[in-house]
């Protein structure tokens, strides 16, 4: 078994991605090499990679972009530091690293939406956009603090300590929407009928975004960009492991560089 046998299982199973605009491509070393051991985390990032080295992995499997961009062929980054470095990394420990993002983020069940409605115990199913992007949840009626203290709990293990809110905390809310990383849920579920949106700093600016919901009249509760995707990613190390018994799979659940919030 080797990389390319990975990839083509993966998107033999997702009829949504068009394969030849897909950024789930191979992003360094010799995808026909046997692979044994491998990795799964959020970002190939140079710790994540360096922890795959000493676990023995020949394989890295990441979710966002290697050389920080999100397109196709990711040069730019990739010549100047500290992307010289990290491809001189890769080039001596022979590590191939391989994204799966757009496989991953739509796979019903256990893909980066559904796994982070799971995580934070949302079960009720109400609406979802076309694409499966968005989806709208029903919980019972609590206040906007309230149930920012529940996302709050629910991702403390991830390693963020803290989420942030905009609105009324006493607003009642009783129907929360989310959505896939940075495509987080936007005026479609407001019009399905969300009253919070739960997003991520990358993917909602705070004066092109978040402001503009506010005024709409709903709450926003924002998260870190990993943490949304954590829960999507350890389901995605525990699939490997089922499809290919022979395969050891690491989960690494470094999602950033480590931080800390500073009162």
């Amino acid at each position: 078994m080797n990389t390319n046998d990975i990839r083509e299982h993966l998107l033999s199973r997702a009829p949504w991605v068009d394969g030849a605009r897909t950024v789930d491509t191979v992003k360094a070393g010799d995808p026909t090499r046997e692979v044994g051991t491998a990795a799964v985390g959020w970002v190939s990032s140079i710790e994540n990679l360096r922890r795959a080295h000493e676990l023995g992995c020949d394989l890295f499997i990441t979710h966002e972009p290697t050389f920080w961009e999100h397109r196709a062929p990711e040069q730019h980054y990739r010549t100047v530091e500290p992307g010289i470095a990290k491809q001189r990394f890769l080039d001596e420990t022979r590590m191939v690293v391989l994204r799966v993002h757009d496989i991953w983020d739509n796979w019903p069940g256990i893909g980066i939406r559904d796994s982070w409605a799971a995580g934070l115990g949302l079960t009720q199913f109400v609406a979802e956009d076309e694409t499966r992007w968005h989806a709208v949840y029903a919980i019972e009626e609590i206040t906007l603090r309230e149930f920012a203290r529940t996302v709050a709990g629910k991702v403390a293990p991830l390693g963020q300590d803290s989420v942030q809110v905009i609105g009324d905390p006493e607003m009642k809310v009783s129907r929360p929407a989310l959505g896939v990383g940075c495509g987080g849920p936007d005026t479609d579920m407001i019009a399905r009928g969300a009253d919070v949106l739960i997003v991520c700093f990358d993917g909602a600016s705070y004066w092109q975004a978040r402001q503009r919901f506010a005024e709409l009249g709903v709450g926003v509760i924002t998260v870190e960009h990993g943490t949304s995707e954590m829960w999507g990613l350890e389901n995605l190390a525990r699939y490997l492991r089922e499809t290919y018994p022979s395969l050891t799979v690491h989960y690494l659940d470094l999602h950033a560089r480590p931080w800390t919030a500073i009162a």
